[in-house]
């Protein structure tokens, strides 16, 4: 009687198993064949749909492949002949047997808020739950909405991000008046540059160069501070850290196009914010390093939670989301922390990367937690690459070395590996976690 129980078990651990290992092997990629020898007409408002769809998804800071495979997915769910090729500046749509479709991606940077909606709208594209053109109204109504806080209040988050950053790079005690102040006056320009088309053109140059000049003539006398360790703070917002690593996650990849294009991009804001440094330091001199006053290891980690506020504030992080984003910019922080300790600082940002995506997956589980993507990004400016190179790159057109240039490229590499590999592992596990539920339910 118990010979064939015993069997039973073993047949279906032995099946189990099995699946298990096939969810680890390749995905199959390749679009099945269509048995209908003409395919059914690709309805107009879902072609628009695709279009408004993957323009919000690349200004929601996704890689072009990700972009891809939900575009895909989307098309896919309503049974639609559509390929896409997605690069940073433009999508191509292959559309039916022949139709081919341009459209172009303008330059916009979505807000946490908008890019939880967008999510929220694709986990419903992806069944196919609305019309094509149910959905491409609630995409337009969402890309139009208006920030859940005003210009004020993102004045004040700009500013707390600064004071956080400042907290995480560089905790000088005396310096941090000066992050506060140098965020607000940086802060102000952006206002006064969202009125003003002119001025938008060259900020990111004119905000360096005036936050050089106030560093080295008001606050490196107070701080004894060298004033390249002062000015990545208050120049947080312009620098492009999340590109950065999203450039070198998709070069390593195999996304040449779209990683060569971002990673260009990047690389030339940062080069407009070191001109602007350079241009202030030939005006004022740079000021030598003296004694000065660190705060303790307590400092970043305060740091981490004014950078979770700041970017709330700044950003218009949905409602609830403030929790899930300390925790998230805490693990990371403590995950890059740790790495510090293990395999060095230059390599740090492996282990950082390596925990932040299972975790924003594990956190999007809970019932009132953001999407993945909106506690991502911010953990991406944590990562700090892109304060990294500006320093490095301005101490270079300053003559004082490429050390930083180098340690900027080993981190951003390490990051990329480590968001890789983190994306990965985090994906191999929810495919052998479906294979166990469906292996439950037999």
């Amino acid at each position: 009687m118990l010979a064939p129980v015993a069997d039973g078990w073993a047949s279906r651990w032995r099946d189990q198993i099995r699946d298990s290992v096939r969810a680890l092997g390749p995905e199959d990629t390749q679009p099945l064949p269509r048995l209908d020898h003409e395919p059914p007409p690709v309805p107009p408002d879902l072609v628009e749909l695709l279009r408004a769809l993957g323009v919000a998804l690349l200004n929601s800071a996704d890689s072009a492949a990700t972009t891809t495979e939900i575009l895909q997915d989307v098309a896919a769910a309503y049974d639609a002949d559509v390929l896409a090729m997605v690069m940073p500046t433009g999508i191509l749509f292959r559309i039916g047997s022949d139709e081919v479709d341009l459209v172009t991606v303008p330059t916009r940077n979505l807000r946490l808020d908008q890019i939880a909606k967008v999510n929220d709208l694709v986990a419903v594209l992806r069944l196919a739950a609305v019309p094509p053109g149910v959905g491409l109204r609630r995409l337009e109504s969402i890309l139009i909405s208006p920030p859940r806080f005003g210009p004020l209040l993102s004045l004040v988050g700009l500013t707390i991000l600064s004071l956080g950053f400042g907290l995480l790079l560089n905790p000088d005690a005396l310096a941090l008046p000066a992050y506060v102040a140098l965020g607000a006056f940086v802060g102000l320009l952006r206002l006064l540059a969202d009125r003003w088309a002119t001025l938008s053109v060259a900020l990111p140059v004119l905000a360096a160069f005036l936050v050089t000049v106030l560093s080295v003539v008001l606050v490196g006398p107070v701080t004894h501070e060298n004033a390249l360790r002062l000015l990545a703070p208050p120049l947080v917002v312009f620098l492009p850290g999340a590109t950065l690593t999203i450039a070198t996650i998709e070069l390593a990849s195999d996304q040449i196009v779209s990683g060569a294009s971002r990673l260009v991009w990047g690389v030339s804001q940062l080069l407009l914010l070191a001109f602007g440094v350079f241009a202030g330091l030939s005006v004022v001199g740079i000021s030598q390093d003296g004694e000065v006053q660190q705060l303790g290891g307590w400092a970043p980690w305060l740091g981490v939670v004014l950078v979770g506020i700041g970017y709330m504030f700044f950003s218009s992080a949905p409602p609830g989301a403030l929790v899930f984003l300390w925790i998230a910019l805490g693990g990371s922080y403590a995950a890059q922390t740790a790495g510090a300790l293990l395999i060095g600082a230059s390599l740090s940002g492996f282990v950082g990367g390596l925990v932040i995506v299972p975790l924003t997956q594990l956190l999007a589980r809970f019932r009132k937690s953001p999407p993945a993507a909106v506690m991502l990004l911010p953990a991406f400016w944590l990562l700090v690459p892109g304060a990294l190179g500006l320093r490095g790159i301005s101490q270079l057109a300053v003559g004082l070395g490429a050390t930083d240039v180098v340690a900027t490229a080993i981190s951003l590499f390490a990051v990329a590996l480590g968001v890789l590999v983190g994306t990965s592992l985090t994906r191999d596990v929810q495919a052998v976690g479906r294979t166990w539920r469906l292996g439950l339910r037999r």
